[in-house]
This record gives C-alpha cells, sequence and structure tokens, in this order.
C-alpha cells in the first residue's frame, strides 16, 4: 500500500521525489493515473482524507467578495480525496473550436493550442471519465431526434450534446488503482504550505507542507504540478513570497487575475407546456435534463452558430433547459426529495431545515402520492420548461483573486479576496440567445415564452456562479500575459507546472472538467518524454 499520513512524518522531514503532484482533483489524479505504472516515483500530496472534513472546509476556503457575489449554494472546492469531483453531477461537454481562437471581438482571448492539438487527449480524458457513447457527441449523430430537426431548421441556431461520465466521482473510481501502485504514493493530510525558490529564482527547490499536528515538512522533487483548483492555484503562488515578494510566476503580474466562471441564468425565462400534445412534447425533450436516449442519459443544448458569433460579435453561450410537469410544483415534493438526498448523502438543493421538509412532505403527501401513480403509468404531461443560460465570460484582468495576509487559516495560508466582474458583452449575449430561442419556439407553436430578460432589457439579471473557477493562471505565449506557456509550465520556471481550469484562457461554455482531464493527461505525456529526455 502507499498510502502516507502527514500526521506520522517527523518534523523538519525531507520527503523525496520525481514528481510532487500538489492536489487530488480530477487533474491531480488523472496525473497520476497517467504517470502510474512509470519509473518515475509520484508523490500526490493532498489536503484532506479520505472522508470529508466540513469544519476545516469552512475555516480554509472562506472567500471575502467585493465583486459579484456567489449565489450557488453548492460547495465550490472538495477538501477530500477527489477535490471537486467528489461535488459535480458528471455533465460532460466538448469545448468548441473557436473557444481557442484568437477573437477580435472578445479581448484577451486565444489559446497558444488548437482544438486539433487537444482532441486526442479529449478521448483519453474519456476514458479516464468513463464517457460511455463519447463517440456520439457529435450532433451529427442526433439528427433523427425531433428536438434536432425543430432547433436546426433554418441554420439560425446550433445544437450540441451533455452526456454524463460513469466515472464522475474520480476519488473513488481511482483510490485502489492508486494505493496499489508501485510508483505513486498518496500523502493525505498534507496542506501545501509555500513553493520555496532556489538561489536564482528560477527553480522549486522545495515544498513546504503542514501536517494536522502543526508538524512542518518538505517535499524536495525534481518537478512539481500545482493542481489545487482554480482558487488555490493562484493562492499558494501568491502566497510563496519568501523568494519573490509578489508571489511565485507573478513578475507579471497576471497571477489571479483574468477569474471567470460560467454565468448562469435560471429561471429568467420559460415556457409553458400546458396541452402540448405528444409530437410537440418530441420536439423540445431532449432540452429537458438527463433525457433517455439511445445512448445512455443525454441532453441537448442550444448554441449560437460559429458565423452568428462572428457577425454579431457574440460570445459563446448556450442554453438548455429544466422541463418539469404539475407534481414538481405540487406541495412537498421539493422537501421530500431534499429528505432522499440527505438519505443518500447526496448534495442538497437550497431549502430548509430537516424539520421544515418533513412537515412539508407530511402536508403534501396525498398530491404526491397521486403524483407518483402519474409518473408510473406514464401519464404525467409537462407542464413548463424552466430556461437555463449557461454562458461565456469574457477574460477581464480585473476580475480577478487575491491574497490577505492579515488574516490566515489555520496552516498560515493566506484568506482569498475575490473581485468577480462580468462586462455587459455577456448580457448582451444572452439577450440575444433568449430573442432566438423565442423565435424557434414560436415557430414550432410555443408561444408560451416569457423571459424577464427580454421584457426588462434595461435590468441587468442577478446571475448565478456555477463554481467552474477559470483564468487565474492563465496560459500565453509571453509571460506579459499569461503565468503558464503552451506546455503548463510557469514562465521563468524551468520545474514547476499548473493543471487544471486556472490556466485556461478563455472558458467558452462546456463544463470543464473533460477539458481539465485532457489537459491533465497532455501534461502527463509531456513529463513523461522530459524524465525520459
Amino acid at each position: 500500500m502507499s498510502i502516507h499520513d502527514a500526521a506520522t512524518v517527523p518534523p523538519g522531514t525531507e520527503l523525496k521525489a520525481d514528481v510532487c503532484i500538489i492536489g487530488s482533483g480530477a487533474a491531480g489524479i488523472a496525473l497520476a493515473q497517467q504517470l502510474n505504472g512509470t519509473n518515475l516515483d509520484v508523490i500526490v500530496a493532498e489536503a484532506g482524507a479520505f472522508e470529508r472534513d466540513v469544519a476545516a472546509e469552512r475555516e480554509t476556503f472562506a472567500v471575502d467578495h467585493i465583486g459579484i457575489p456567489w449565489r450557488n449554494p453548492i460547495p465550490d472546492r472538495g477538501r477530500w480525496f477527489g477535490g471537486s469531483t467528489n461535488l459535480w453531477y458528471g455533465r460532460i461537454a466538448l469545448p468548441d473550436p473557436i473557444d481557442f481562437e484568437r477573437r477580435p471581438w472578445v479581448p484577451f482571448s486565444g489559446w497558444p493550442l488548437t482544438y486539433d492539438q487537444l482532441t486526442p487527449w479529449l478521448q483519453v480524458a474519456a476514458g479516464i471519465l468513463g464517457v460511455a457513447h463519447f463517440d456520439k457527441m457529435g450532433i451529427e449523430h442526433w439528427r433523427d431526434y425531433p428536438t434536432v430537426s425543430t432547433f436546426m431548421a433554418d441554420g439560425r441556431a446550433h445544437l450540441a450534446s451533455f452526456l454524463w461520465a460513469d466515472g464522475m466521482f474520480m476519488g473513488p473510481r481511482h483510490r485502489q488503482l492508486l494505493t496499489q501502485s508501485p510508483n505513486v504514493r498518496l500523502l493525505m493530510n498534507a496542506t501545501a504550505t509555500e513553493l520555496m525558490p532556489d538561489g536564482t529564482g528560477s527553480a522549486v527547490a522545495s515544498l513546504s507542507v503542514s501536517g494536522p499536528a502543526a508538524n512542518a515538512f518538505g517535499i524536495k522533487a525534481t518537478t512539481y504540478v500545482l493542481a489545487a483548483g482554480g482558487l488555490e492555484n493562484p493562492r499558494l503562488l501568491l502566497a510563496s513570497n519568501q523568494g519573490a515578494p509578489a508571489g511565485l510566476g507573478n513578475r507579471s503580474d497576471q497571477v489571479g487575475r483574468y477569474y471567470m466562471d460560467h454565468p448562469r441564468g435560471e429561471g429568467l425565462a420559460e415556457v409553458s407546456l400546458k396541452g402540448l400534445s405528444p409530437l410537440q412534447t418530441q420536439n423540445i425533450a431532449l432540452l429537458g435534463e438527463k433525457a433517455r436516449t439511445r445512448y445512455g442519459k443525454a441532453q441537448l443544448r442550444v448554441t449560437f452558430p460559429v458565423a452568428m458569433q462572428r457577425d454579431e460579435e457574440l460570445l459563446n453561450h448556450a442554453l438548455h433547459a429544466h422541463i418539469v410537469d404539475d407534481g414538481h410544483d405540487a406541495v412537498g415534493y421539493r422537501s421530500t426529495k431534499r429528505l432522499w438526498q440527505r438519505l443518500r448523502g447526496s448534495q442538497l438543493e437550497p431549502g430548509g431545515s430537516i424539520a421544515d421538509d418533513v412537515s412539508a412532505a407530511i402536508r403534501g403527501a396525498p398530491g404526491l402520492v397521486t403524483y407518483g401513480a402519474q409518473r408510473a403509468i406514464g401519464v404525467a404531461r409537462p407542464s413548463r420548461m424552466i430556461l437555463i443560460d449557461q454562458m461565456e465570460q469574457a477574460p477581464d484582468p480585473f476580475s480577478r483573486v487575491t491574497i490577505n495576509p492579515r488574516q490566515r487559516d489555520r496552516y498560515g495560508l493566506p484568506r482569498l479576496t475575490l473581485d468577480w466582474r462580468i462586462s455587459d458583452q455577456t448580457y448582451r449575449s444572452q439577450r440575444r440567445m433568449h430573442r432566438l430561442v423565442k423565435d424557434i419556439l414560436a415557430r414550432t407553436g410555443l408561444s408560451g415564452f416569457k423571459s424577464d430578460i427580454l421584457d426588462q432589457p434595461d435590468k441587468q439579471p442577478a446571475l448565478w456562479d456555477m463554481k467552474h473557477p477559470m483564468g487565474t493562471t492563465r496560459m500565453a505565449a509571453s509571460p506579459k500575459d499569461g503565468v503558464v506557456d503552451a506546455q503548463c509550465r510557469v514562465h521563468d520556471m524551468t520545474n514547476l507546472y499548473i493543471a487544471g481550469s486556472s490556466v485556461f484562457p478563455t472558458g467558452g461554455h462546456a463544463n470543464p472538467t473533460l477539458l481539465i482531464v485532457a489537459m491533465a493527461a497532455r501534461l502527463a505525456d509531456h513529463l513523461k518524454h522530459k524524465f525520459a529526455a
């Protein structure tokens, strides 16, 4: 077994390895999985254990908001083996080629990589995540579904697919493989506190680590990979300021800038579906979440055609939907669902206390029994479609995370401050998407479309965060424009790499995990060749 607890490491010890991976989320596990079985000695330093410690998360992950506040109640980071993959819903989406291009109407856009260069690694990532039917993600495989012909009839809209990962919880999926690995050591309860540079400032000499017993020790590796997430990656770089006053890798003041998420509009538009015929239901069915198809659970999303994005200078937005029937609005439905989520230990929807949920479930029991019977015999009809905006955010250097060294957690790490900013370009593209979908639905006979942002065009809608932090250690060809190069190596550092969504120069609208894992697999391949050389 190659599991070690940092609590047992004597203070002042220096552990040695070829590669030290900091973090065991999607990027860290993918790296370790790809390096498993090689002749490289690998340490994965995970701040948590195999079980969640909510109290530790609450303290160490605290963020002060001075810009747009977060509204999403889902936790943003996971401090246990598997990281944030313990918290996600497994939705997989392909990025679009245009996401990697330099677009004149999107400031600071453009990757030093192309979509074609990443395509083979997306396939590798699908295998790591267990995405069944990944080869059927292209819309050409869905053309015989009525939803596709409805929305693509005149070419004004494009559709793309979501699938779900069978291996969505990466910790449990890969734990046995890594704990039995001949060359990968899992170091649990090991909080990375500072990357220490050598005398030249061009390489990392060691990593300072704090164990749960306040035992400080170090890890000396040939190569370090920071894979702690879109918020923790910049925090550790900014906190590593003994040899670099502005923080490691921050000579051009780029670390922490360009913070992006996928701004989410939820319930800002909906369509009445009452009295819909079975044929009309089929025309919009695949917009609903996790519809049953021959390729498993799937969902389609409406996107702008590339030509429309170029002509109208739009961001790469998408729109999908929740289709609900009368039972979902019945008294006690959501409370009963939350009680079931508690029993399963899964992520809770927003709501009240256990007592409130029990009381509401009891009051609504008769109606819920009727609804259950209708579902069982297939007579429950959809009542409305709630539209969900999943949007691209244009990169902005003033949308950023910084650290507050006057406030520190139990491990001595400074508290984060987030100034999240969303430009009007996001809102303008959102309004255009609503007009587009309204026109398409009207042609199908669905005239009950209501949109708050179209009815009140001067009012800026309240958007949700999706807990997809990106851009804070962005990739760029030059150190004056970003933090890492095309190989994810920190500019001006010979042995420090960064993995995860923090290196994304732009975020498109696609859920980031597939691309995170693909980039990590690509980086693992680069490290294999580097050590072989």
